[in-house]
């Protein structure tokens, strides 16, 4: 039932994507009959989801994440959550793509549900993103109201459940408006350690103005599975920052040299 509400969920945004129509060839000649279709329509879907919608679909398998931990919070019986948590957290990682054509299938009862693995993707379309948000910490202080969508936080913490090795930036997303001195941010996470201060120019004109901050880059030297990864932000007894959600991302390519 969990694989089957992410399948629909995904194959429903490729496809009102897929529908889309596609902007005419500058380059073929207008007496250039039209190609016949190469394969099934699912297929074409396919093809424009790899290229374009890892983007739009890695908010959904974020709520279909949340939603996961909440079940799980409750469950007497935790271990199918945990390894479809595991197994979401590795497609997100991955760019947040998958084979359609063959969920559509496992679906549809054609075919068994594919392995966990997601679809090799080009390196050059390959952007590890996670999104930890408030309602996947485990820990808050002090502590929000239930489903709150941000939060004022002192310190904070996730569960990581598998992350590859790899360099990773570090940014959030916040709002802190009133910042009358420097705000002092530690990140801990697999034995490392970031620190950065939120000057004041850094701060917000309103708690509904969310602005981006980059505090730095860890390198893990192996997979993690399970680790904590904690923020904190200035004195937990009179916490300032507001706090939309903590992303861990590839660092962009360095830019080319003219």
């Amino acid at each position: 039932m969990m694989r089957r509400s992410l399948c629909t969920l995904l194959c429903t945004a490729g496809l009102a994507a897929a529908q889309q129509p596609a902007p005419p060839s500058s380059t073929a000649p207008a007496t250039t009959a039209a190609a016949p279709q190469s394969g099934s329509r699912l297929q074409q879907m396919e093809s424009i989801y790899q290229k374009e919608l890892s983007t739009r679909h890695i908010p959904l398998l974020g709520k279909y994440l949340i939603e996961l931990q909440r079940q799980a919070a409750t469950a007497t019986d935790k271990t199918a959550y945990t390894a479809e948590i595991a197994r979401v957290q590795q497609i997100i990682n991955a760019g947040g793509v998958l084979d359609l054509i063959a969920t559509q299938q496992a679906q549809a009862g054609t075919m068994p549900m594919p392995a966990p693995m997601p679809t090799p993707v080009p390196p050059e379309q390959k952007q590890a993103l996670i999104t930890l948000a408030p309602a996947l910490a485990q820990e808050i202080t002090p502590q929000p109201p239930a489903d709150a969508q941000t939060a004022t936080v002192g310190e904070i913490a996730w569960r990581i459940e598998y992350i590859t090795a790899g360099s990773y930036d570090i940014l959030l997303h916040y709002s802190c408006p009133d910042l009358k001195e420097p705000l002092k941010l530690r990140v801990e996470f697999n034995g490392q350690t970031l620190e950065k201060e939120l000057d004041v120019e850094r701060g917000t004109s309103s708690p509904q103005t969310f602005r981006i901050l980059r505090l730095g880059s860890l390198t893990l030297t192996g997979d993690a599975r399970g680790e904590t990864l904690r923020l904190s932000a200035g004195d937990k007894a009179s916490p300032q920052l507001i706090l939309k959600s903590l992303l861990i991302t590839r660092p962009r390519p360095a830019a080319p040299t003219p």
